[in-house]
């Protein structure tokens, strides 16, 4: 299974819930076979938050 874009989600929220939800499935299952795509996954929605944070919004 090929996860999408962190880049392909119009928001960085639902990047984020994507992101989430799809490490609980991934650990209720037990399937190691998707560390990297996750792990790629998370290093794109890390760079994304990177750019699109503003800690002054806050």
């Amino acid at each position: 299974m090929t996860l999408p874009s962190a880049y392909d989600f119009a928001k960085l929220e639902e990047a984020i819930a994507f992101y989430t939800r799809t490490v609980v499935e991934v650990m209720k299952a037990r399937n190691r076979d998707m560390h990297n795509e996750l792990m790629r996954f998370k290093k794109e929605l890390h760079e994304r938050i990177d750019r699109e944070y503003d800690p002054y919004a806050l």
